[in-house]
């Protein structure tokens, strides 16, 4: 689907077919405007392909994961353009303070989450096998190679605070701490089973009780787990709404290095509409 054909669906339309409303998508054609301006501004050919066509194309390679052969196939340019596009856009977009939006590790020492909950969690994405280092990256849980992100947002307000990337095989409690990230004290800090031991360096700390066959759950315990399952099930929903991109859910056949600059992007792009 072209662009002009675009101007005839609404906006629910628009959001399941790119991800994004029709706000979010007339503010990045913006700043590609400019930015094209300036990239031209000296000269240059011009794109055979209008910039808005352009945008969509990056964000159908986003949402559809189709590879650049196919999606090259359906706007009548060759392979390499097609990358080269997708590769500006994105490149162009990650510098632009509007899509810088993740406030990052540091914000978490600020007296604003003084009183405020946080969430930290880690969602993993399918690679293709490496050529090297394969060991690093395999991930017994999912029995496969995998890039693990690990993701913190604000309970409250839903916003992706920081992400942090590891690989497939380190434990989720071994990459908080390999990502060094500090809190506040009198922040409260609420995560799965996966943390074990995070109650040694934070206080404040809401964890589930692991039961064993020794030690079953009592109903008072079995209740408490209940509640933090439903206070943590929000980040949950926060990555369902990420993988709705499938170049997140999929298996990612890209370079390893470009994984964080897309991920990064797309959470810029939730934490974006949520300012709507």
């Amino acid at each position: 689907m072209m662009f002009d054909k675009l101007k005839t669906i609404n906006n629910p339309e628009l959001l399941r077919l790119t991800g994004i409303n029709d706000i979010i998508f007339n503010k990045i054609l913006e700043i590609l405007k400019t930015e094209e301006v300036k990239k031209f501004k000296n000269g240059g050919t011009p794109n055979k392909l209008s910039l808005e066509n352009r945008l969509l194309m990056t964000l159908e390679y986003w949402r559809e994961y189709r590879t650049y052969f196919h999606i090259a196939k359906s706007y009548g340019i060759s392979e390499s353009s097609c990358y080269r596009n997708i590769k500006w856009i994105e490149n162009t977009l990650i510098k632009h303070p509007d899509f810088q939006q993740l406030d990052g590790q540091k914000s978490l020492l600020n007296n604003n989450f003084k009183d405020k909950t946080v969430i930290i969690d880690v969602t993993e994405s399918t690679i293709q096998r490496p050529k090297k280092g394969q060991k690093q990256y395999y991930s017994g849980k999912k029995k496969k190679h995998t890039i693990k992100t690990q993701v913190i947002i604000e309970k409250d307000s839903k916003k992706i605070i920081s992400s942090y990337f590891s690989y497939g095989k380190n434990h989720d409690f071994k990459i908080l701490k390999n990502s060094k990230t500090k809190f506040l004290s009198e922040t409260t800090i609420l995560v799965d089973l996966g943390y074990q031991g995070i109650q040694n360096i934070h206080k404040n700390v809401l964890l589930p009780k692991r039961k064993s066959k020794k030690n079953p759950l009592t109903k008072e315990e079995k209740k408490n787990n209940k509640a933090i399952s439903k206070m943590r099930v929000v980040i949950e929903h926060v990555f369902a709404i990420l993988k709705k991109f499938k170049i997140i859910s999929e298996k990612y056949r890209n370079r390893r290095k470009k994984f964080a600059l897309r991920f990064n992007l797309i959470a810029s792009i939730y934490n974006l509409q949520l300012l709507i």
